[in-house]
């Protein structure tokens, strides 16, 4: 025998159809935990009066008044006394600063750029059109020689 294989073990002989088999151990079932909900928050909350409400908006309508006053207040009053004993004379002069006035012009269009090949061909193209201009001044002036053999 060759040292490279140790021998197997023997297989085991299958069971028989008929045979009676082991029973199953039943899966243990997992412990029922009682669930308690959450408890309700308290219904004496502070947004829950009516009153709150309305002394928050009095206070913001008030703070929204003084902060207008102090920033729309920005006229120059200019006060004179008169020389003389005269009553004073108020002038009220209110600067007002210009207002700019923006205008817009949108421009769409699409610009293109002559690749490689297309200056190429723009040049054959040319070429081919001085060509046929030349053909064709040709061609007129040998219709007017055979014309001129034609007639006398």
């Amino acid at each position: 025998m060759s040292d490279a294989e140790p021998p197997r073990p023997p297989v085991p002989p299958t069971q028989p159809l008929g045979a009676p088999r082991q029973p199953r151990q039943p899966i243990a079932a997992e412990p029922v935990v009682e669930r308690i909900p959450p408890e309700l928050p308290p219904d004496d909350r502070w947004w829950g009066n009516p009153w709150a409400a309305v002394v928050v908006g009095i206070v913001g309508v008030l703070l929204g008044v003084l902060i207008g006053v102090a920033v729309g207040n920005k006229g120059k009053t200019v006060t004179e006394t008169q020389p003389g004993g005269q009553p004073a004379l108020t002038r009220t002069v209110t600067q007002t600063q210009p207002t700019v006035e923006v205008r817009t012009n949108t421009v769409t269009g699409t610009t293109t750029t002559p690749s490689p090949a297309g200056a190429e061909s723009e040049a054959r193209a040319r070429e081919a059109e001085r060509n046929l201009r030349k053909v064709e001044k040709e061609n007129e002036e040998l219709k007017r020689q055979l014309e001129g053999r034609a007639t006398p």
